[in-house]
């Protein structure tokens, strides 16, 4: 296994074991360091990872490569200039995803911004790279905590989970830290010294334990003799024309939204049918919901659904000291995937007619004897969507066919009241 592959599979094992946690995070009037500011109440946790944005910090010179782990041909490039908490250049650039130039000089900023939105994944690594802080303040006791200051990991690579069963690994970037902040998860590693500092040149951000985002520090110097214009604003941008972001506790956030934030979850096959889980969303300026991340997923069938449905949510934008800013937190619910649609699975008669496309298999003759009939479970969710197909009953010798044939179904959705609804169905297949 390579290293970087190692490096992932601790990674996703990180993010199954972190549970929900975020803080409150306020934007400055005025960027004070590549990041934007923080508040929290309580001690943040400690990790390796140094801050090279502090007063009287050496200037320096950085570049980073950002990649997608399901798309690495993507590539968004960073570098930061900074001499002073009041006076650097950072820019993002990519030809796919978010890009921006940001200037700080003094009291003047200029921002320009390729989209009205700052992905968290984008927001968060070139943040933590200079300044782990953000990731730090978002952490709430709960949240799972390996670094070397907690014993859970040390210099060797070596990276241990506490539980009943005490597992360890070790990665071959030497020590490897993990915060796992609600929204905020980052793995460092790869440390490097700089003026007597330890940076991390390898970072990773987990959206869920399949999706990843890596933030590689190719340079990392001493910035000398930097060309003035680097500073140069001819017009500043104004504060309402700035991406900023707060996190706001869960009560704060339920008091947003412009409809009930209710969702209708799929009758899902097997599994827990009650329960709770959590997710992280991240709004744009304009209150629109721009991001889910899954928290604690206690249906993994009904999530597709329910992210989908809460992407269409919309709320009262927030407003910092006057301007919009973007608004994160965690929302937790209670499920119950028999709280909508038909009590009981509709038979195969009723499924057919709310197929809008169906499709039988071919069964070679003597395969089965005649009226053999192959029978599978199905659960559509309120959209018409497909989330799980199980086997119920028939000659093994019938499964593969009809498997393949019920792969090939759609269903429309079902009416209640004028409102689509969720149902379970049974769908039966017969030799002729």
């Amino acid at each position: 296994m390579t290293s970087w592959a190692n490096s992932r599979c601790i990674g996703a094992i990180l993010l199954l074991l972190m549970t929900a946690g975020c803080a409150r995070r306020t934007p400055t009037a005025v960027p004070q360091a590549p990041t934007a500011g923080h508040q929290t109440s309580s001690p943040s946790p400690i990790v390796v990872q140094a801050t090279l944005t502090t007063p009287g910090s050496p200037p320096f010179h950085l570049k980073a490569i950002l990649t997608e782990r399901g798309d690495p041909s993507s590539k968004t490039e960073v570098e930061i200039f900074w001499m002073a908490p009041n006076k650097w250049r950072r820019t993002i650039q990519s030809q796919s995803e978010f890009s921006q130039t940001l200037i700080v000089n003094g009291d003047q900023v200029f921002e320009h911004d390729s989209d009205d939105y700052f992905p968290l994944w984008s927001q968060t690594l070139v943040g933590a790279m200079v300044d782990p802080k953000p990731v730090l303040d978002a952490f709430r006791p709960g949240d799972r905590l390996l670094t070397k200051a907690n014993g859970a990991s040390d210099e060797s690579g070596r990276v241990c989970f506490s539980g009943n069963n005490k597992m360890c690994m070790t990665s071959h970037y030497g020590l490897q830290e993990s915060v796992g902040a609600a929204g905020h998860s980052v793995d460092f590693m790869s440390y490097q010294d700089f003026h007597g500092k330890r940076v991390a040149r390898l970072l990773i951000y987990h959206v869920d334990p399949g999706d990843s985002y890596k933030a590689e520090v190719t340079d990392l110097k001493d910035l000398k003799n930097a060309d003035p214009k680097l500073l140069s604003i001819e017009q500043p941008t104004s504060r309402n024309q700035q991406i900023r972001s707060v996190i706001l506790p869960e009560a704060e956030l339920r008091n947003l939204p412009l409809q009930p934030l209710d969702i209708i979850w799929p009758q899902v096959l097997d599994g827990a049918t009650s329960g709770k889980t959590s997710y992280y969303v991240s709004i744009n300026r304009s209150g629109q919901v721009a991001e889910v991340l899954p928290l604690s997923v206690a249906i993994e069938r009904a999530d597709d659904s329910a992210r989908r449905q809460i992407m269409k949510w919309k709320f009262k934008p927030t407003l910092q000291d006057g301007a919009p800013v973007q608004t994160e937190g965690v929302l937790n619910f209670d499920f119950n995937t028999r709280a909508y649609g038909p009590p009981a699975p509709l038979t195969d008669a009723e499924a057919r007619k709310l197929a809008s496309t169906s499709v039988e298999p071919s069964f070679p003759t003597g395969v089965a004897p005649s009226g053999s009939t192959y029978t599978f479970s199905v659960a559509v969710d309120e959209a018409g969507n497909v989330i799980a197909i199980i086997a119920s009953d028939g000659p093994h010798e019938l499964y593969a066919l009809s498997f393949q044939a019920i792969g090939k179904w759609r269903f429309k959705s079902l009416s209640d009241d004028g409102k689509p609804r969720p149902y379970r169905a049974q769908v039966m297949f017969r030799v002729p």
